[in-house]
């Protein structure tokens, strides 16, 4: 079971504690454990196989036993205990915006819903209004926030399937005569959210491939097995499709199983107009029924007179054109990243120093980052005052002294998020602002107000001399 997986599993749990027993204390120390799970910088079947679990900040004695009992058999009999108190339908309830684990107990309670059709229904019909605070304002948000979530309904945020997926590739690599293994689909092309997640194995065994396949830890349900083709829903992602394939047909196959379904339209039609027939098995010419030898996916490409398109951009947008002229954008890698400009840390709501924040960056190879915390108008963050914000920058002056008597060339930049108030001012005075090295502003209250006064805000923020950075000026929310 991986990082992401636990963390899952974790959150789960607070969000099943938020409603059966209501203790803010458990319910903040599995959140906590959570995103140091997904942050944890090595997979957790380390810790547990090496005993530092407890080593881990923020995992204390009974975390660390929940987590191991994930991690060795798949399962947590805690969680399904909990589960078991719960209507499931109250899971999905706090899953939608504006509706959080208080409002869902209060509704079940009251008025005996379980379901969102039924939430519908009482929302539409007044039944809503029966319960105490519950207002036209509040229903009305509880009605969008059910249309936003049938919207994203199905798909996973490419942040939780990637890492799983990945997992999945790296367990299926062990089996005898894998020779390749890669996710493909939407998670391959990085979308922003996923449906259903392909995979494309190249072995001359594909029985051993698909036995392993349905014997994983996170498999839910086998929806069909077959020679060469095995549907699972996969815990935290879905639905998941394995193709195993034979080595010589893999580059076509990873190349097909991609996508996107316009770029392969367009890909097959060049094809036929130089006398070939480009399918998931192969590169034929004319009427032969043995594929031209691909060496890989680039070799697909060129034999067509295109330059190598990257996943991420085969979407028929452009890409094609570009790689007949040879003029492909080169795209951005890991490596190119040298530094991160908003940075929180446990001043406001992160979960790590200052200082761990930094040896995190320069492990990654990082040359600077920005501790950007929130202010003090967000106080559910413990958001910083002038006062606070000035010690803080006493204290990164002070690991930037050390920093550069150690020879490392790395630097800490003071900054915040300050907040945008509802007038456009911001909420830290500009003689602390002018002090800092970057400053980003941010709204985060009055979301809903009319577009018109979002951008007069976001204007006046800007004619501000300190301001730096509008932070999420879309206010868009992924999944």
């Amino acid at each position: 079971m991986k990082n992401i997986e636990v963390a899952m599993a974790f959150d789960e749990i607070a969000d099943l504690l938020e409603i059966t027993e209501g203790d803010p204390f458990k319910v903040r120390a599995y959140r906590r454990a959570s995103q140091v799970l997904v942050n944890l910088p090595e997979p957790i079947e380390n810790l547990v196989r090496e005993g530092r679990l407890l080593d881990v900040p923020g995992i204390g004695k009974a975390l660390a036993k929940k987590a191991e009992e994930l991690v060795t058999t798949g399962k947590l009999q805690y969680l399904e205990d909990l589960r078991h108190k719960v209507p499931p339908g109250l899971l999905d309830f706090i899953r939608i915006p504006g509706v959080g684990a208080k409002t869902a107990s209060t509704i079940y309670k009251e008025l005996g819903i379980e379901t969102v059709e039924e939430l519908e229904t009482a929302a539409k019909s007044g039944r809503l209004q029966k319960i105490r605070g519950m207002g036209e304002k509040k229903i009305q948000n509880i009605l969008q926030g059910i249309e936003t979530q049938r919207r994203h309904s199905g798909r996973v945020l490419l942040g939780i399937a990637l890492p799983i997926a990945q997992g999945i590739v790296s367990d299926l690599y062990g089996v005898p005569g894998v020779t390749a293994a890669e996710v493909a689909g939407s998670v391959r092309r990085r979308k922003e959210t996923v449906g259903d997640v392909d995979i494309v194995v190249a072995s001359v065994k594909p029985d051993a491939v698909m036995e392993r396949f349905v014997g994983l830890n996170g498999v839910r349900e086998v929806i069909v097995r077959g020679e060469t083709k095995t549907s699972v829903v996969f815990a935290g992602l879905g639905q998941v499709d394995l193709r195993a394939v034979a080595p010589d047909q893999y580059p076509a196959a990873l190349q097909y199983f991609t996508g996107s379904k316009n770029h392969n339209v367009r890909l097959r039609g060049i094809a036929k107009q130089i006398g070939y027939k480009l399918n998931e098995y192969g590169l034929f010419k004319g009427d032969s029924d043995r594929s031209e030898h691909l060496e890989d996916e680039a070799a697909i490409y060129a034999k067509l007179g295109l330059g190598y398109i990257p996943p991420e951009i085969r979407e028929d947008s452009g890409e094609i054109e570009a790689a007949l002229e040879r003029g492909l954008p080169t795209l951005l890698e890991v490596r190119d990243i040298k530094g991160d400009l908003h940075v929180h840390t446990r001043w406001s709501d992160g979960t790590a120093s200052i200082s761990e924040m930094a040896d995190a960056a320069i492990k990654r190879g990082y040359e600077y980052i920005a501790i950007c915390d929130h202010t003090k108008a967000l106080g559910v963050t413990g958001g910083l005052d002038e006062d606070r914000l000035i010690r803080q920058g006493e204290e990164i002056r002070s690991l930037n002294e050390a920093y550069k008597e150690r020879g490392i060339k790395f630097r800490i930049l003071r900054g915040t998020e300050v907040d945008i108030l509802a007038d456009g001012t911001l909420d830290i005075r500009d003689e602390v602002l002018r002090e800092l090295d970057i400053v980003v502003a941010s709204i985060h209250t009055g979301m809903r107000q009319d577009p018109e006064i979002i951008h007069r805000r976001l204007e006046a923020a800007m004619q501000n001399e300190h301001v730096d950075i509008i932070g999420h000026p879309t206010g868009r929310l992924i999944g």
